[in-house]
């Protein structure tokens, strides 16, 4: 009988692998690319190749589909991750609204954050590493940055670490989830959002019990980020940035408020696993011998926070990648 739910130490596992495997596959990918190019000349012409640059993009959503799917080679993930995609209309349009709150109330705080980083020296990172010049590029872009991630990266942390965690409490498992989901970023500049959309993710999931919902959300919002980048939209104030941040705070205070209210209104849609008697004793054996350990997420939330750091320095010029 495989095994249908996560504990945290599968959520520490995973995220330790999650960590791991883009950075040696982004390390394989440099070595080849050495290898064939032969010359530094050559290099520089294959690294600047689009077909090139598109894989370096996906390389940690490739590494998120290895992991993912090895890890659950004896693990019900359908069960496991909440895998449910019939959850309604109803919670798809709320989905669909949230994501929208969430962007446009988290914004002007994000503002502000960048507005104090490029304070102190920090060099913002550009706005989307793919071209957006025409048509074409716009929907490769939603599919690669918006689609993609959005499956990928909601099945490793709201289908496994979130439910990894759940026996902690709804709220202590929603914050650790958060916090993992920034730190994998490993950027200082995309550190607060994604702590706070972080968290709307990780409720909608647990309202409707189904990881689909999170997914909805998470493509909603990249997707608009794509679009409003492709229509040159940007939000800027002139007035100084601590009035901006307490403006962002406000919005985003706002957001959450408006938020925890439309998830009152979702369905939950989580079909409880019926057992044998002989199933569930073999449940509860296979419980009993389950191994706990905080060493893998203790190693995971070292090395991210240790790329954290190396983003900040190199951001600010102090090292050079």
């Amino acid at each position: 009988m495989k095994k249908f739910y996560y504990t945290k130490t599968d959520s520490g596992k995973i995220y330790l692998w999650s960590i791991l495997t883009p950075q040696m596959l982004g390390a394989l990918f440099v070595i080849l690319l050495t290898f064939f190019a032969g010359t530094e000349e050559a290099y520089n012409n294959l690294i600047n190749n689009i077909v090139v640059q598109i894989f370096t993009v996906m390389l940690a959503q490739i590494g998120f589909l290895i992991v993912y799917f090895v890890y659950n080679r004896d693990i019900n993930y359908k069960v496991a991750s909440k895998i449910n995609f019939n959850i309604g209309w109803k919670n798809a349009a709320l989905c669909v609204l949230i994501a929208v709150i969430g962007v446009f109330g988290i914004n002007p705080l994000i503002s502000s954050i960048d507005g104090f980083l490029v304070d102190i020296g920090y060099n913002l990172a550009g706005s989307l590493p793919l071209p957006m010049d025409n048509f074409g590029w716009l929907i490769l872009n939603i599919i690669l940055l918006a689609g993609v991630p959005a499956i990928l990266e909601e099945l490793i942390f709201r289908g496994v670490i979130l439910n990894g965690y759940k026996k902690l409490g709804a709220v202590p498992a929603m914050v650790i989830t958060s916090l993992l989901f920034a730190l994998i970023h490993g950027s200082v500049q995309q550190f607060v959002f994604p702590l706070l959309f972080g968290l709307i993710l990780s409720y909608a999931a647990l309202k409707t019990g189904s990881v689909l919902a999170p997914i909805i959300i998470h493509f909603v919002n990249n997707a608009l980020v794509v679009i409003l980048n492709y229509v040159n939209f940007s939000f800027e104030i002139a007035i100084p940035t601590w009035a901006l941040l307490l403006i962002g705070l406000a919005t985003t205070a706002a957001a959450f408020v408006i938020i925890w209210l439309l998830g009152k209104l979702f369905k939950n849609v989580d079909k409880k696993l019926v057992l044998t008697e002989e199933q569930l004793e073999s449940y509860v054996a296979m419980e009993s011998r389950e191994v706990s350990s905080n060493l893998p997420i203790i190693l995971g939330v070292i090395l991210g926070a240790m790329f954290l750091i190396i983003d900040l320095l190199s951001g600010l010029g102090v090292i050079l990648l």
